[in-house]
Formats: structure tokens, C-alpha cells, sequence
């Protein structure tokens, strides 16, 4: 039987009737929270959730006991214990379940919070083809008119940004005035923002698109079933079969042709009715596969503009030569505005470069991909950040749906690594661990030596080398991001990006290793690091940007989407080794596995020679580690 709550004034969840009863009716920041237990091993502090989702420890707490309510309906596994956090206490079947129960649970949802009634109303005004009175939204959300007026303030906020504004007609009501391209990236923005509330179910789900339909769009029926129609059609083209794209591609593929659809339904095309013309190779393509027959279901013409959305939205389309002078003029606003001669530094150039290459120049832009470190970013370094955003929005695009916090976390990311890469500090023995190499330990060892001195890196390992590299280089402290269970050493868990907790923790193990206070551990200097030549900046650019994007292509979906940014990171990196003979070496690195394919190596060892670089067995078994993220990530939990 299921529990029967009452809660006051939605304090602790939004409240659902079902079967007779009450049940606790979890708001998206708290799926938001519970999703994010389910993906840990640990304890987490409420501080640490509280970042997660931008409130304060205060709210956080109320929202867990609505949590800890909701919980109770499938079992005993919510724990808590004072100064060490929270956590679930549930096996891989377990959570497997609860993530399952994560769907139904907003199955007939009303909006809990402010924020979730703006991008109703949102929602609301977009599938509209006129205006919509105050009533009219009353009835569709079930609130009162003085919210909906309190809430059409926010509106008006949210849509600033997307360059749209909100039309007030007397006796008419309200509408959404911008241009049609602009009106798309504020549904496409709401509709992806709902999909992430559920990114961890779906990404590792058995069936994704058949968790993706029971995702429900209470006050807009009409998104549900053309979202159902699109991907049916999906399904019968056997989307999985086509490598080129990612399960998060396809995702993003399913909002904009749902959204093509609604708005052509309402006649209302992006700029013109000019007819698609596509080359036989391109028919051959899943877009145009889900394309043609979603407007053949619905028969539509088949526009060119139309066409062009699906693939890549309102973000724009950079050649080479451009990416290259964008590349300098970013960094030079950056350095104008920090008053920093980041300009100066050739490698932030190369791999600038290469990140927007990757990101602007593609035919097809589907994904803002997921980046865990946006939070952190901006509480470590804001002013970095904000610069940063400035620039791109200024030089790219205004629009947030172009230029998002995600997209603008990676690129401050490569500005970070060189504002590391002049700190230094006297080193302790410390062997870095993470399932992909030196493109991710890398940074993390420079943020944690930005608050931790007394460290000496003994080396980096994988999850799978870590015995032999204790064995090898006698180190004093493990510190991975993967947990590591079968040694004697201590180990220090942390975040890809170190939290302000894990930083603690860091140096509470070293000064106990050291046998100091942790207040004497501060961070020193870094000595400048050596510019490389022009020639030299000139090849690793090339190189590194054509041996990325042809093993991305090779790899496809085996590279799981978040972690597309570290494999790129690693291959400039491994060009980088390779071209001054800096290799990982045979006799301390294990080399290629039982399970590496013939196919894989000979194809990662023609793309370097294709190149004129030669590379070694335990660079490719480095590379060949992304592939393997999901089974490692199990053999290491």
C-alpha cells in the first residue's frame, strides 16, 4: 500500500492524487537531486547538493525530506548521518528501479515551483498562434490569476535573453514577439532543459525512447503526441544502427523535429518555402531519414529551411579561416577584460582552436553536451567565467541556446588550464587515477595543486593499471575519480572537477601523510611555461584537430557523450607527447589488452601515420580506455 502524506503549502514536494490517497509529487529540482544520488557511491554533504542546484542548504533539506517521502512508496533506502551527508542504500537493480519510478512520478504533474510555471506558460505561448488571455492560462496551469500575473513578469525575463519579448494586448491577452528562429530556441531550450531533468534514466536505459514517451506534458497535449509520432518514426528508421550519432544526437533530433512539426502546424516556417534539395548521400543519413518521413506523415513540404533547423538549430556555421580569427579575438577580449596576457600563450591558442573547430565548423550541431563543472567554474574563478561569456556571446552569438553555460564552462576550462599552468608548488607523493588518462587527471592535478602544496606526482594510472603503478612508483596517496577499494593505500575520491570538499579532504590526507598541520599546506607558484615555436603550434593545430575529428567519427556512440570533451583533450595531448617524443612509456605503462579489436588498433595506428606520427602500444590502449568508460566505471563501483 502506498503512504498517505500531507504536506502544508508545497513545502516538501507538490502533491498528486492517486489511487485514492495522496502521494508525494517530486518537484524537477528534487528529480534533479534524487537523480544525482543515484549516480553516486558515496555520501554527499547538503552543501554540496545545494551548489548542485543553486539554493540554499536550507532548501535543499526540505526538498530531501520530500525525498525521503517519496522513497519510503519502494523501500528503506534513504541514509543520512551527521557531518558525513547523505546517500542511498541501494544495489545496481535497486537504483535501477527507482530511476524507472522517476517517469511515472511526474505522470499528471501540475508546476511545483516558479520557475517550472514560467516555462509552462513558455510552453503555453509558443504552440499558441495567437494571443492567450490570463484565464486561459489559469485553466491550463491550475493557478490563480495573481500568479500568472506575478509569473508573466518572469516570463518576460526569461525571454530577454533569446531576444524575444512579451506582446500585452488589451482584451487580447499575451503572445511571444521575435523572430521564428528565435521563438524555436526558447522552446527548443525548455523541452531540452525537461529531457536533462531525466539525462541519467535515459542515457542508461535499455530503452530510452520508450522512457523518453512516458515523459508527460500535462498542460501541452499537443507537444505529447507529436512527440510520440516523431519517434515512432525514429524507431522504424533503427536509429541505433547509425554510429554517426550519439544517443544525446538523437535526442536533441527528437525536440527540434517535435518542435518543426508544432510550428508548421501552425503555419508559422522558419523564413521561406524554398524546396529541399540533398544529395543521395545525405538521403542516406538518419536526419533526413526522420525528416522525410515525419513530414510525409504529416504532409508537409519538405522546406530547406526546415531541414537546416533540424540539424543545427539556431546556431551558426563557421568555416575554417573564421575559427581561426574568432580563436584570437576571444582570447584577446579575455585578456583585455582580465587585464592577463592570456594572448601570449600559443598552446591556448591550439587548443582553442581546436575546441571550436570541433564545435563550429560540423554540418550538424545536435548536442549542447553536459558539463558537470559549470557550478564549480563560476564559484572558483567568476570573473574568468563571466569574461569568457562575454566574449563568445559577443563574437559568436547573444543567443543562450547558442552559446550556453555549458558551452562557455568548456571553453573557460582551456583559459583554467592556462592560468594553471603558471602556478607551482613543492610536490609530495601522489599518484593521480581516472579511467581516461592524462586529458582529465591533468587537470584535475593542477585545481587541486591551486590548493594543496607539499605534492610530489609520483604518476597517472587508470583504473585498470593502478596495482602495477603502486607496485612501480611507491606512492604515498591515491587520488581518483573512480573508486578504488583493493589497496592499502589511503585513497581520495574527488569530482572531476575537485569541490571545495574534496580539496579539504586532499589536504587533510596529505598533512596526515605528512605528518603537518593542514593549514601549512598553501599553494606556491608556477614558473612560466615554454612557448613552443610557430611551426610547432602550426602542426599540433592540424594534426590534433584532423586525428580528433576522424577517430570521433571512427568511434562514434562507443565514446559516451560526456566524455567526448576528455577524449578531445586527450588526443591533442597525445599529439602533443608524440611529436616531442614524449610517449608513454612501454616499461612503466601496460600496453594493448585482450580485448582491444585488431580493427581498432590498426585503424588508431593509420590515422597518426596518415598524419606522419607514429604511435606507441600504450598510447592506443590510453585512447582505447574511452571506449571502455562504462566498464570500467562498473569494475571500479
Amino acid at each position: 500500500m502506498r503512504k498517505n502524506i500531507s504536506i502544508m503549502n508545497g513545502v516538501r514536494g507538490c502533491i498528486n492524487g492517486m489511487d485514492g490517497g495522496e502521494s508525494v509529487q517530486l518537484s524537477n529540482r528534487q528529480m534533479a537531486l534524487i537523480t544525482k544520488l543515484l549516480t553516486l557511491e558515496q555520501a554527499v554533504t547538503t552543501q554540496t547538493l545545494a551548489e548542485t542546484v543553486h539554493v540554499s542548504v536550507r532548501t535543499v533539506k526540505n526538498d530531501l525530506r520530500a525525498i525521503q517521502d517519496w522513497l519510503t512508496d519502494y523501500g528503506d533506502y534513504y541514509r543520512s548521518k551527521p557531518r558525513v551527508g547523505v546517500w542511498l542504500a541501494a544495489n545496481a537493480e535497486e537504483k535501477a528501479v527507482l530511476k524507472r519510478q522517476l517517469f511515472t512520478n511526474q505522470s499528471g504533474a501540475q508546476p511545483c515551483t516558479s520557475q517550472e510555471r514560467v516555462e509552462q506558460i513558455v510552453l503555453l505561448l509558443t504552440i499558441n498562434a495567437g494571443f492567450m488571455t490570463t484565464q486561459q492560462l489559469e485553466n491550463k496551469i491550475d493557478i490563480s490569476k495573481n500568479t500568472v500575473i506575478a509569473d508573466l513578469d518572469k516570463v518576460e525575463h526569461f525571454l530577454k535573453p533569446f531576444q524575444l519579448s512579451l506582446e500585452r494586448k488589451n482584451y487580447y491577452g499575451y503572445r511571444i514577439a521575435g523572430t521564428e528562429l528565435n521563438i524555436r530556441s526558447v522552446l527548443e531550450a525548455v523541452l531540452s532543459r525537461t529531457l536533462h531533468t531525466f539525462e541519467a534514466p535515459i542515457l542508461t536505459s535499455a530503452d530510452p525512447l520508450k522512457d523518453v514517451r512516458q515523459i508527460q506534458f500535462q498542460t501541452v497535449p499537443e507537444l505529447q503526441t507529436v512527440l510520440g509520432v516523431v519517434i515512432t518514426e525514429l524507431e522504424n528508421q533503427h536509429y541505433a544502427e547509425h554510429a554517426d550519432f550519439d544517443l544525446e544526437d538523437v535526442l536533441t533530433m527528437v525536440v527540434r523535429m517535435t518542435i518543426g512539426v508544432v510550428r508548421l502546424s501552425m503555419n508559422h516556417p522558419i523564413s521561406s518555402y524554398t524546396p529541399l534539395s540533398v544529395t543521395a548521400e545525405e538521403q542516406q543519413k538518419l536526419p533526413y531519414l526522420l525528416f522525410d518521413q515525419v513530414v510525409r506523415h504529416y504532409d508537409f513540404p519538405a522546406l530547406a529551411d526546415e531541414y537546416a533547423y533540424l540539424l543545427r538549430g539556431v546556431n551558426p556555421r563557421f568555416d575554417d579561416q573564421n575559427i581561426a580569427g574568432l580563436t584570437n579575438q576571444v582570447i584577446q577580449m579575455v585578456s583585455r577584460q582580465l587585464d592577463y596576457p592570456f594572448d601570449t600563450d600559443s598552446q591556448l591558442k591550439v587548443n582553442l582552436f581546436s575546441h571550436l573547430l570541433t564545435k563550429l565548423s560540423n554540418k550538424y550541431k545536435f548536442t549542447n553536451e553536459y558539463n558537470p563543472f559549470v557550478t564549480d567554474l563560476k564559484q572558483r574563478n567568476l570573473p574568468l567565467f563571466e569574461a569568457v561569456q562575454t566574449a563568445l556571446r559577443d563574437r559568436i552569438s547573444a543567443n543562450p541556446a547558442v552559446v550556453s553555460e555549458s558551452f562557455i564552462a568548456f571553453v573557460t576550462l582551456h583559459f583554467m588550464v592556462s592560468l594553471e599552468s603558471h602556478q607551482t608548488t613543492q610536490y609530495a607523493r601522489v599518484l593521480y587515477v581516472c579511467s581516461t588518462g592524462l586529458g582529465v587527471t591533468g587537470l584535475i592535478k593542477r585545481e587541486i595543486e591551486r590548493h594543496v602544496s607539499n605534492i610530489e606526482i609520483a604518476g597517472f594510472a587508470s583504473v585498470t593499471t593502478v596495482e602495477h603503478q603502486v607496485a612501480a612508483l611507491k606512492p604515498d596517496l591515491l587520488i581518483s575519480i573512480f573508486p578504488i577499494t583493493e589497496t592499502a593505500l589511503p585513497v581520495v575520491q574527488v569530482n572531476p572537477l575537485p569541490s571545495s570538499g574534496d580539496v579539504e579532504r586532499i589536504r587533510a590526507a596529505v598533512a596526515k601523510v605528512l605528518k603537518v598541520s593542514a593549514t601549512s599546506l598553501t599553494p606556491l607558484r608556477l614558473a612560466p611555461a615554454k612557448a613552443t615555436s610557430e611551426d610547432q603550434v602550426h602542426t599540433l593545430m592540424l594534426n590534433g584537430a584532423v586525428i580528433y575529428s576522424t577517430l570521433r567519427q571512427y568511434f562514434g556512440r562507443r565514446i559516451p557523450a560526456g566524455y567526448q570533451e576528455a577524449f578531445m583533450i586527450h588526443v591533442m595531448m597525445a599529439v602533443q607527447r608524440i611529436y616531442f617524443h614524449h610517449s608513454y612509456d612501454p616499461a612503466t605503462v601496460r600496453g594493448l589488452k585482450a580485448q582491444d579489436t585488431v580493427e581498432d588498433v590498426q585503424t588508431i595506428k593509420r590515422v597518426f601515420l596518415d598524419n606522419q606520427l607514429t604511435i606507441n602500444a600504450p598510447e592506443i590502449s590510453a585512447l582505447l580506455q574511452y571506449t571502455r568508460v562504462q566498464e570500467l566505471s562498473q569494475k571500479g563501483g
